[in-house]
């Protein structure tokens, strides 16, 4: 269960971390388990936003392909 009481997703279950790049000047936020992915914006918000949507994609696409989803 979420804080509102609701279902947990499975996107809710990985551990996210959202850091400024100096380099880049932006947000970008990583997923510890899947460390290929990335998603980046203007605002910490946005970047984790983005990166969930991503990850998201990644967990619905995975059975086509016949792969196992990462554990969080």
């Amino acid at each position: 269960m979420n804080a509102r009481g609701g279902k947990r997703s499975v996107v809710d279950q990985y551990n996210y971390r959202v850091a400024w790049s100096s380099e880049d000047a932006v947000f970008v936020a990583r997923v510890a388990e899947w460390p290929s992915l990335a998603a980046h914006a203007d605002t910490r918000e946005g970047a984790l936003n983005e990166l969930r949507t991503l990850v998201n994609h990644c967990v619905a696409d995975l059975p086509a392909n016949g792969e196992p989803q990462p554990g969080p």
